[in-house]
């Protein structure tokens, strides 16, 4: 489960088929509106436009998910010992990192590891989760928020199997449960690198929620952000 399900709700759920080519893992995800053959279909658009209507969020209990988003703190080790940490997980998606250092200071992700941080920036190395850190950080705490990719064993490990012999339903039958009307949102699958206390929530690629792009601005507020004691975003996002 990419959302939580003690939090999320929606006043309505839409059983709808899937548009052709789309294929859903994702919990949590926006699907958009396309008409084939007359009916009403539902997709997951790689590339997002600003003409696609949002219709809901994905409710895929027969599935695990493939990607998901973490919230840390990393103590900076201080000098003379190295500048060097790992984050608790690894295969980091690369450009869904964000790092905050306890003086309030926004540090640039430099995805090249080797060599010395510039000054106000911290080096990820993404396949592996380890971070350096320039020396004036030596001593502070940093807040990383990110998104990283999953092998099939971490998915069962922390989401379980929600699902009993309907493995993958969805893709069988073509259909998809939406979440539609008025909702509450927790979701794992939004730009981790952004800042929600203060973003506009948009639809962006892949279904995922974002703050910039070409995708059109959802009716949505944020209403709790990515924390160490809960690293999903939660919106109250209007559908239709």
């Amino acid at each position: 489960m990419a959302i939580d399900l003690k939090r999320t709700f929606s006043t309505q759920t839409l059983t709808r088929p899937l548009a052709a080519g789309s294929a859903v893992q994702q919990e949590g995800i926006v699907l958009v509106h396309r008409l084939e053959d007359g009916i009403e279909k539902v997709a997951l658009v790689d590339v997002v436009a600003a003409t696609d209507v949002p219709v809901g969020f994905s409710k895929t209990a027969d599935s695990l998910p493939s990607r998901t988003s973490a919230v840390e703190v990393v103590t900076v080790p201080a000098a003379p010992t190295s500048l060097v940490a790992d984050l608790r997980r690894q295969n980091l998606v690369v450009g869904k990192v964000r790092a905050v250092d306890s003086n309030g200071v926004v540090l640039l992700i430099d995805p090249v590891f080797a060599g010395v941080p510039a000054a106000g920036s911290v080096k990820v190395d993404h396949p592996t989760g380890r971070v350096k850190f320039d020396a004036a950080q030596a001593g502070l705490d940093v807040k990383f928020t990110y998104l990283y990719d999953l092998t099939m064993i971490q998915a069962e490990q922390i989401f379980g199997q929600r699902f009993v012999n309907n493995w993958g339903l969805h893709a069988t039958f073509g259909v998809i449960e939406v979440g539609h009307g008025h909702c509450e949102l927790y979701t794992d699958q939004y730009d981790a690198s952004v800042d929600w206390s203060v973003a506009v929530p948009q639809l962006g690629d892949k279904g995922q929620i974002v703050a910039a792009g070409l995708g059109p601005v959802l009716n949505a507020t944020v209403i709790s952000v990515p924390s160490v004691d809960s690293a999903l975003l939660g919106l109250r996002i209007q559908f239709g």
